[in-house]
């Protein structure tokens, strides 16, 4: 009888250990972050890029300026895990503000003061789903169709949700 219970509780304790390993591999826990688009700047002198986490409901990604060749990075902005994603990294011509295009915002990031302004594109919003703890949105797809950059001091863009493009000046950042 005592070899029965003991028997049971191994193979109840092997099969927790087997599950919790199979969790973690499939869910790519054992992954490492990694670099998924990267846009130096005209002049070299820094780098805007993308880091894709490891994530149970992917994406979550972060936006990264570093300094180039000194090590030296800071984050722009987390983006929320599983709704938002990043698509494309843009430039002024001199290099010193940072355009990153997510399915969700606009982030403009002046690199010398780092502050940043955050353009909303989607007019959605998202509904938390009561007792569940999570949140979704109605899928609203955003495309960005049109974005000029008007040297250092403004940008005009235009989703699929817009019938009018819209300038947003850049000098107060």
């Amino acid at each position: 009888m005592k070899g029965r219970i003991l028997t049971v509780m191994i193979t109840a304790l092997v099969t927790i250990i087997l599950i919790a390993v199979a969790v973690y591999l499939i869910f790519g826990f054992s992954s490492k972050p990694g670099k998924i688009m990267s846009v130096n700047s005209p002049q070299g002198s820094f780098e805007a890029y993308v880091v894709e986490s490891p994530s149970a409901d992917p994406p979550k990604q972060s936006l990264f300026i570093a300094k180039a060749g000194t090590g030296e990075f800071r984050l722009v902005a987390s983006l929320p895990e599983d709704i938002e994603s990043a698509h494309k990294i843009y430039w002024t011509e001199d290099g010193n503000k940072a355009i990153f295009v997510t399915s969700w915002h606009l982030f403009v990031t002046d690199v010398q003061t780092f502050n940043t302004m955050k353009i909303s594109l989607n007019p959605d919003w998202w509904k938390m789903h009561e007792g569940k703890k999570t949140f979704s949105s109605s899928g609203t797809s955003v495309v960005m169709e049109e974005l000029i950059l008007n040297g250092s001091d403004s940008l005009t863009y235009r989703t699929n949700l817009m019938t009018q493009p819209v300038t947003v000046s850049l000098t107060g950042l």
